[in-house]
């Protein structure tokens, strides 16, 4: 499985990007530390998943999962997030994002995520699910 990351957070990306060559045994393809980035050279990837960070300082993954579900209505992008709150899940849902893992469960969740949303299907926290 090829796999992009999108976090402004440089020390996460690289600790999830191990987990995901060592421990899932997936492939990253692409790590970018911000949503312009990402957006000027997402056409020369073709990624089965984006793990996309939605609070980020220049274009948040809220525009950008929208921008690109214009383009690509079959990409799967995994909101990875520390916020919990469900007005923040509820417009998770309204972008387009297929799934969503918070980053305190990552290493828990992940696998799990990943696997759901690769076969079409969605993935959201337990808390999303008592609504």
């Amino acid at each position: 499985m090829k796999i992009i990351i999108v976090d402004d957070n440089n020390e996460f990306r690289e600790h999830i990007s191990f987990f995901i060559t060592h421990k899932l045994k997936y492939q990253v393809i692409g790590s970018f530390d911000s949503g312009v980035e990402f957006v000027k050279k997402y056409s020369n990837y073709n990624p089965d998943i984006v793990l996309m960070d939605i609070s980020m300082p220049d274009l948040d993954g809220y525009e950008v999962t929208k921008m690109l579900n214009w383009q690509d209505e079959h990409l799967k992008i995994i909101a990875v997030t520390m916020f919990t709150d469900l007005a923040y899940l509820h417009k998770l849902i309204e972008v387009g994002f297929k799934g969503c893992v918070y980053k305190s469960d990552i290493y828990n969740k992940l696998s799990e995520a990943v696997t759901m949303v690769d076969q079409g299907l969605y993935y959201w926290p337990e808390s999303l699910n008592e609504i």
